[in-house]
C-alpha cells in the first residue's frame, strides 16, 4: 500500500529514507557530492567535505564553482551528459572525478559526483613486492586447490579439476608439489 502525503506515516518513512540515504553516503569511502539543476551544493559526504576542507553546514545552497572554480559540473548540466574518470590537479590535489547529471522524466534535477584521490587508490594497490613469478606460482596453486576441493581429491576429480582449469593433469600434480 502506498502512503499518501497527507498521512503522518508518510513523513516518519521519509524521515528513515533521509537518515538511511545520510548513513550509506557516508559510508562510501570515495567523496560523493550532490548539486541541484543551478549548480548549487545541496550534499556531500564526510569523505568528500575533508577532502575540500569545509562543512556542509557552511557550504550548503553556494554554487560549487565559487567552492571549486574547476569545477565542471556546470559542463554536465549544461549538456546533460557524464564525465567520467577524469583526472584533476586543483590546488596541489590530485583526484579522479566522475559527474553524472540526475535525470527524471528527461529533465536534469542536478549532479551527483564521485571523486577519489590518488591516495586512496595507493592505499589499494598492492604492496606485495614479490615478484611476478612467484605471486602468479601462489595464485595458480590457491586455484587448482580450489578446483581440486570442488571436484574431488581421488584421480578423476583431479582429471577434471585439471580439465575445468585448461590444464593437463601432468601440470596439475607439478604445480600442487611446488
Amino acid at each position: 500500500m502506498f502512503l499518501e502525503r497527507t498521512d503522518d506515516s508518510y513523513f516518519k518513512w521519509e524521515g528513515y529514507m533521509v537518515m538511511k540515504a545520510n548513513s550509506i553516503f557516508n559510508a562510501i569511502r570515495q567523496g560523493l557530492l550532490i548539486c541541484n539543476s543551478q549548480g548549487q551544493i545541496v550534499f556531500f559526504n564526510q569523505i568528500y567535505g575533508e577532502f575540500i576542507g569545509v562543512r556542509l553546514q557552511d557550504v550548503r545552497g553556494q554554487l560549487i564553482t565559487d567552492i571549486r572554480p574547476g569545477s565542471r559540473i556546470p559542463e554536465v548540466l549544461k549538456y546533460h551528459r557524464p564525465i567520467e574518470n577524469i583526472l584533476r590537479n586543483e590546488n596541489g590535489q590530485e583526484y579522479f572525478a566522475s559527474i553524472y547529471p540526475l535525470i527524471e522524466n528527461d529533465i536534469v534535477n542536478g549532479t551527483i559526483s564521485l571523486v577519489t584521490t590518488i591516495g586512496q587508490i595507493e592505499e589499494h594497490v598492492s604492496k606485495d613486492v614479490r615478484p611476478l613469478c612467484e605471486r602468479t606460482r601462489e595464485f595458480e596453486k590457491k586455484e587448482i586447490l580450489r578446483a581440486v576441493a570442488l571436484y574431488g581429491n581421488t584421480l578423476e576429480g583431479k582429471k577434471m579439476a585439471a580439465k575445468s582449469l585448461c590444464i593437463s593433469l601432468a601440470s596439475l600434480y607439478n604445480k600442487l608439489k611446488d
